[in-house]
């Protein structure tokens, strides 16, 4: 999943039904092309995402509730007290069904888990309930196992975690992303807040942070602190950037259409 399609549902459980030229309305103002749009919506809807209620009008469905509630909430385990505990997941999907097996390996990884051995993948935290309703949905009950258990010998050190989640690509993306919001974001935000804050450009600057914290919620693995590098600086990054997205809603007037996406977040 992209950091837009996340994005897109979130949308959709703050409105029960939206039509693709308002989303379209939306997205071109953050510089997408229609065309952009309408294939992410269509291949939402394939992946079982949303819904058309009719033509041309999309709403969430179960599967993208469950995923959505996830990831946000995926950025509070770094606050969680790790039990030195580990979810394995072995997996071996016959080559005829390759299509679902790189779709369940995707969806792996924006979990947070990280590839141990060939068709081994772990994580510290147990996500088996985020991932049982995707294995019944996509059949592969017989192709799957998943076991919880600590390691006796060979266990994972930060030099061997940043090998198997590729921490330094992410920590580099972070220090982009920081880069961006302070010499970029927040200077925007105080011109529009100076030149009278306009309801859409301000959404269009909420909507800006907010792709980019889903970009690195999908991302980042979440590991507990014992597996990160000392000058690890996700955690008190994407906290700086989730009390940013979460201002807006003392910004944005009530009175406009786009407060109703602000309200409860």
């Amino acid at each position: 999943m992209q950091s837009i399609e996340k994005q897109i549902l979130f949308l959709l459980t703050k409105k029960r039904c939206m039509h693709a030229k308002e989303l379209v309305q939306i997205y071109t103002k953050r510089g997408y092309k229609e065309q952009s749009i309408r294939n992410v919506l269509s291949r939402m809807k394939k992946e079982q995402y949303i819904q058309a209620e009719e033509r041309s009008l999309y709403s969430i469905v179960d599967k993208g509730e469950q995923f959505l509630s996830f990831v946000n909430r995926k950025p509070w385990q770094y606050d969680v007290d790790w039990k030195h505990k580990w979810c394995f997941v072995h997996f071996e999907v016959p080559e005829l069904e390759r299509v679902k097996r790189d779709q369940f390996r995707l969806h792996l990884l924006q979990l947070g888990f990280g590839q141990l051995y060939k068709g081994v993948y772990v994580s510290p935290w147990d996500y088996s309930k985020q991932l049982l309703p995707w294995i019944h949905a996509s059949s592969m009950e017989e192709y799957v196992t998943i076991s919880e258990a600590s390691m006796l010998f060979g266990d994972i050190t930060p030099e061997r975690a940043a090998e198997i989640w590729p921490l330094g690509d992410i920590h580099q993306l972070y220090q982009e992303k920081w880069q961006w919001y302070q010499g970029e974001f927040l200077p925007a935000l105080n011109q529009e807040i100076r030149g009278g804050m306009d309801p859409l450009e301000l959404f269009v600057l909420y909507l800006h942070i907010g792709e980019v914290i889903s970009e690195l919620s999908l991302r980042d693995p979440m590991l507990p602190i014992a597996l990160l590098p000392e000058d690890w600086m996700g955690h008190t990054i994407i906290a700086e950037l989730y009390r940013s997205f979460q201002s807006f809603a003392t910004l944005i007037p009530s009175s406009s259409d786009y407060y109703q996406f602000l309200v409860n977040t």
